[in-house]
């Protein structure tokens, strides 16, 4: 059987930006297969609540329609505490993370150019074949989880890896939180580190001074 991520490898330059040391390896749906959307979290926000997303400005890539709902203020605790995404990733985004796991081959998120699909089955179902984990606790048991994918069907080099589980309602927060708070903001500013780190700032921030 042609392993799934031979059958993606060509693709990943669509999804991680070029600058990225990455290994050639995407996550689109093997020919043929369809997946639904993520249901819409539950736990909602109110209209106007500075949590909710609609109170943050809807970028190129979003997709409202998938994120309704999506809590941004709990979409940074997931990235932080849950899902420990800074942990590859780093805390910016930008790729440098101190998770020696990455093997320096985390995506740069701030540059990235995926849309909110591809954001939430990429985070849901990893990238069979690279560092990339998935954390969706149902991933590669059920078929229709992951395009019809389940453990068995990889060699042991190319088998996705386990993350940290995310509930769907938090992979909907986390992705919110990635879109508006991440991608596309360019080089990291004092302004945002300060943001970020809080009363730790004028410790953890004196690079960007």
């Amino acid at each position: 059987m042609l392993s799934f991520a031979s059958r993606t490898k060509f693709l990943l330059a669509a999804i991680l930006v070029v600058a990225a040391p990455v290994a050639a390896f995407s996550f689109q749906p093997p020919a043929g297969t369809t997946k639904a959307a993520p249901a819409a979290a539950t736990d909602s926000t109110a209209t106007g609540d500075p949590a909710a997303l609609d109170s943050y400005p809807v970028t190129e890539f979003m997709d409202v329609s998938l994120l309704e709902g999506a809590d941004v203020t709990r979409g940074h605790e997931v990235f932080n505490r849950v899902g420990i995404c800074l942990s590859c990733h780093g805390w910016n985004g930008d790729g440098m993370g101190k998770n020696p796991r990455s093997e320096g081959e985390a995506a740069k998120l701030r540059e990235s150019q995926l849309d909110t699909q591809s954001f939430l089955d990429i985070i849901s179902c990893g990238i069979p074949g690279t560092p990339m984990p998935y954390h969706n606790s149902q991933a590669y048991k059920k078929p229709d989880v992951c395009f019809g994918q389940v453990m068995a069907d990889f060699e042991a080099a190319d088998a996705p890896r386990k993350g940290k589980s995310i509930r769907p309602a938090d992979l909907i927060n986390l992705v919110a939180y990635i879109q508006t708070h991440i991608q596309g903001k360019g080089a990291t500013t004092l302004a945002q580190c300060q943001d970020y780190f809080g009363a730790s700032a004028s410790k953890t921030c004196t690079n960007l001074e």
